[in-house]
């Protein structure tokens, strides 16, 4: 099997995560996005959507594109000013707003690995 080239599906979901929070952040005058209702209505279905493109492209391992994603959401908090105090709460946080991230991924691979069992 040929070995994939993992820094781009890295590079994507990142900056992926990264520009929604910013755009949502900046759209709505906020530190972090997920303060704002647009995150939960618009931001979590666009990552879902990259999660799961990425996934079916990349799907070895899928639960790294969604990592790689919740990082790009936290140096969207933190370029726009949030403290580093409560990290490990904000962590938590992340991991769980990242399930949906997390089966989109999971789908996308699966879709991926059954057409290409078919295919």
């Amino acid at each position: 099997m040929k070995k994939q080239n993992d820094l781009l599906p890295y590079a994507l979901s990142s900056s992926a995560g990264l520009a929604v929070c910013l755009g949502i952040a900046a759209i709505t005058n906020r530190n972090e996005a997920w303060d704002s209702d647009l995150y939960y209505s618009s931001g979590i279905p666009i990552m879902g959507l990259v999660i799961f493109v990425i996934a079916y492209l990349y799907p070895q391992r899928p639960w790294r594109w969604t990592l790689a994603m919740a990082a790009g959401q936290f140096a969207s908090a933190l370029i726009n000013g949030s403290s580093l105090s409560l990290w490990p709460l904000a962590l938590i946080f992340m991991a769980i707003i990242s399930t949906p991230q997390f089966i989109a991924g999971w789908l996308g691979a699966k879709l991926a690995q059954h057409y290409s069992i078919k295919g």
